[in-house]
């Protein structure tokens, strides 16, 4: 692969590209599924390919090939200077200058690749077992699922950027079906490591299991203001979708609720959000980002105060700034964006039993529908379908589904009162999040 790298790129320089970058990797990908005790699907896929980004006189073309014969990157450097030749002039697509080394962070372990078949479908009935076990009212386990990824990513560009990693990662999870007096509810649960030793099938199942039968029973409450704690799952869609708005190439597009708010206190004092490229346990790690830029930490809200966005290099350029190393790609299908990679959030934490011991009135969030299509990262409005179980007295009881939680972004944010002591990684994307109390927020139910 580094050969053919080094080959696409002396291409490209040869045939007139004033500079050029190449982004290639390999990969294999592996998924079990299983239902009733037995492997329902099997499937391993692997896939591997190199793209060629060509910088001409202001303009960019891009082109990508999975066959990387002599011909092949031949007509893939052909297809990059066409495009560039009608690419809309864009003086801010320049290639990152070499930097600092990679960041020392490993994001490889070989027991992934040393796991077996057999292993993998074990891991897959186990977390099956475990939710039909886990309760009787269990009727059916929808999804039963493993599945990892084993990557190698190559870099590779004319101003002297060069470099490669391999990553892997791996996880299971349950769609659970609980049914009781005609009613149906589901629970979804993951568990998510690098190796499949990481893994706790056990606790997936029965988590899964628990999520969907507590839900049983489920009523509508009345429509009301009141504190919610959004659990770890809910969090983790709800600063996802922020993540959006956090990004430098948003707030130039006027596309961001953040949008002239540097400095100012957007969330609670006890909340502080952090893109971390390069914690050790991040499933969105990596030693460089999609143009061959370091990762690294970047504070984006700290103690409520909004610190700063993500940029790629063409965000950067545009702004006077340097990467944050925030150059996102799906692969070598695609040129660089700006996104996320592993969000933290963090504060002062209280136990998750004193946080919703204080609570004389509230929703426990457990489950969010349309969070993605139900928010606007513009306008901050949003407005979702949740189900979960209600706080009263300070003690967890009656389930409730049908209800809506709707308000802004920015005064959710300020209205974060508590951070609970049960942050988890949730594969949202790779958003490591614990449960979140909010105070005064608007619920509409019967």
């Amino acid at each position: 692969m580094i050969e053919s790298v080094d080959r696409l790129l002396e291409l490209a320089l040869a045939h007139g590209a004033k500079a050029a970058e190449v982004y290639a990797e390999q990969s294999v990908t592996r998924r079990v599924k299983v239902f009733r005790g037995a492997v329902e699907e099997l499937t391993s896929a692997r896939r591997k390919g190199a793209g060629l980004r060509v910088f001409q006189d202001g303009s960019v073309g891009y082109a990508y090939a999975s066959d990387l014969s002599d011909e092949s990157l031949g007509e893939v450097v052909e297809m990059a200077l066409a495009n560039a030749r009608v690419a809309d002039h864009d003086p801010d697509s320049v290639l990152p200058a070499p930097r600092d080394k990679p960041a020392a962070v490993d994001v490889y372990d070989a027991g992934l690749e040393q796991a077996s078949d057999g292993q993998r479908i074990e891991l897959a009935l186990a977390v099956e077992a475990a939710a039909l076990a886990a309760d009787p009212r269990v009727k059916s386990v929808d999804e039963a699922v493993y599945a990892d990824g084993d990557a190698q990513v190559f870099i590779a560009n004319s101003g002297g950027v060069r470099g490669s990693f391999r990553e892997g990662h791996c996880y299971a999870y349950a769609y659970v079906l609980g049914e009781q007096d005609g009613q149906i509810e589901t629970g979804l649960s993951f568990t998510v490591g690098r190796k499949p030793a990481d893994l706790d099938p056990q606790r997936c199942g029965i988590e899964a299991a628990t999520r969907a039968v507590e839900l049983l029973g489920a009523t509508k409450t009345q429509t009301t203001k009141t504190t919610v704690v959004l659990d770890p799952f809910v969090a983790a869609s709800f600063f996802g979708v922020l993540s959006s708005a956090l990004t430098a190439e948003a707030v130039q597009k006027g596309r961001s609720l953040f949008a002239g708010r540097l400095g100012e206190q957007v969330a609670g004092s006890g909340v502080t959000l952090t893109d971390d490229g390069i914690h050790p346990d991040g499933l969105a790690s990596a030693p460089f980002d999609g143009e061959g830029v370091p990762c690294r930490r970047t504070p984006l809200i700290a103690e409520g105060v909004l610190q700063g966005f993500l940029y790629n290099v063409r965000s950067g350029h545009r702004d006077g700034r340097e990467s944050t190393g925030n150059g996102a790609r799906g692969s070598y299908q695609t040129m660089p964006g700006v996104g996320p990679t592993n969000l933290v959030l963090s504060g002062p934490q209280v136990p998750l039993d004193k946080l919703i011991g204080a609570i004389e009135h509230g929703v426990l969030v457990t489950n969010a529908i349309g969070i993605h299509s139900g928010a606007n990262p513009v306008s901050g409005e949003f407005s979702v379908g949740i189900s979960g179980l209600l706080i009263e007295g300070g003690r967890v009881g009656q389930p409730v589904h049908e209800v809506t939680m709707a308000g802004d972004i920015v005064s959710m944010l300020r209205s974060i009162v508590a951070l609970g002591d049960d942050a988890r990684w949730v594969p949202s994307g790779s958003i490591l999040t614990p449960s979140v109390a909010i105070e005064g927020v608007s619920i509409g139910g019967a």
